[in-house]
């Protein structure tokens, strides 16, 4: 089923809601000036009130079902609203039964027009085609049971006179509703690129940093050469000696970052029986090094009561690393959460579990 554009942003339905009560104030004051200005067309007065109770029933009902803070409209919830003011439509015909001579100054009409109108934002196009298709017939059906007082030759014309506003504003909800869903879905997937890029971006960023090597430093130097190399489709004795230097570079830094201390050196208690440390790629080795190193600062822990575990739990190999504090007032937790983010960029899963005297990541390697 396909998405309102309500749904798809439902902080529009704020302004959507304010512009229901506008609209809703614009058609119950012109049910009632037409009434009033044409009160001798009337012939049934109750009908007459029932007609215009119905269609703020409906208003009020749709005013309700709008609130953005708390509900969404949905298809029923329109299915009502229009129902009451079809129903008003159809009162009001008949409270002009035998005396309606101006087709013009029937306010049923524009009214339906109106709470199509305000679909937009709220149902599909397909639904509200529907609904207009629906109007349409009431709209005809109640034109022609007063068309023999109307005066009018051809009974199209009078029919004309009242579907042209159910037939524009239905057919153009429906329209915007199309337009504003599509403008919508194409702004959240944009959105989400743009998210996943940035993601992306800031995790290398991070790893990188906490590798302890210059790679960043290393990639202005690569991708520039490769580029340049690609662009002359040739290599040169200067290049092939750029790319010797470049590799022996590269060979240089990662061996830096495999002299750094063993994660074992680290914590207190380090159980790996299986040796599934050995799994573990530079950028899970270095996430995990960084948040013990910042354990290992802070005055409510010590090295000592640092623990780390790597087990098998069925297919996944799983790590928990686990902090026991001397502080009440917790500081090391209140400050967990970025190097928590840091682990959860580097592992498939990671999850903290805090007390009053434990921290604790568990990790899916």
């Amino acid at each position: 089923m396909s998405e309102t554009a309500q749904e798809i942003d439902p902080l529009g339905g704020i302004t959507a809601r304010i512009f229901v009560r506008f609209v809703a104030i614009i058609s119950v004051g012109t049910a009632v000036t037409m009434a009033l200005l044409n009160g001798r067309e009337i012939s049934s007065l109750p009908l007459e009130l029932t007609a215009i109770a119905l269609l703020i029933a409906g208003y009020v009902y749709f005013i309700w079902a709008a609130d953005p803070y708390r509900r969404r409209v949905s298809s029923r919830d329109y299915a009502i609203v229009l129902s009451c003011i079809l129903l008003a439509a159809v009162a009001e015909s008949f409270a002009q039964l035998g005396s309606d001579t101006l087709v013009r100054n029937d306010w049923a009409p524009l009214c339906l027009g109106l709470v199509l109108m305000l679909g937009g934002p709220y149902r599909t196009p397909p639904f509200l085609v529907v609904c207009t298709l629906v109007a349409l017939a009431v709209v005809a059906a109640t034109t022609s049971l007063n068309t023999p007082t109307l005066g009018i030759q051809s009974p199209l014309i009078a029919l004309t006179v009242t579907g042209v506003p159910v037939l524009a504003l239905g057919g153009g909800a429906a329209l915007y509703s199309g337009y504003l869903i599509a403008g919508l879905k194409r702004a959240r997937i944009e959105a989400t690129e743009a998210r996943e890029a940035r993601e992306l971006a800031d995790r290398r960023e991070v790893i990188e940093e906490f590798l302890g090597h210059n790679i960043a430093h290393l990639r202005r130097d690569v991708l520039p050469f490769f580029r340049h190399v690609k662009a002359q489709d040739a290599l040169t004795p200067a290049d092939i000696d750029q790319a010797a230097g470049l590799s022996e570079r590269l060979r240089a830094s990662l061996a830096a970052s495999a002299l750094v201390e063993p994660l074992a050196e680290l914590v207190g208690v380090f159980r790996d029986p299986l040796a599934l440390a050995h799994r573990l790629t530079q950028q899970q080795r270095a996430a995990i090094r960084t948040l013990l190193l910042f354990l290992g600062d802070q005055p409510e822990v010590t090295r000592e009561r640092i623990e780390l575990s790597l087990a098998l739990s069925g297919a996944d190999a799983v790590g928990v690393l686990e902090a026991h504090l001397t502080n009440p007032d917790r500081t090391a937790a209140s400050q967990l959460a970025p190097f928590v983010g840091l682990m959860q960029l580097a592992f498939a899963t990671a999850e903290e579990d805090i007390s009053a005297d434990r921290v604790a990541v568990r990790f899916t390697i």
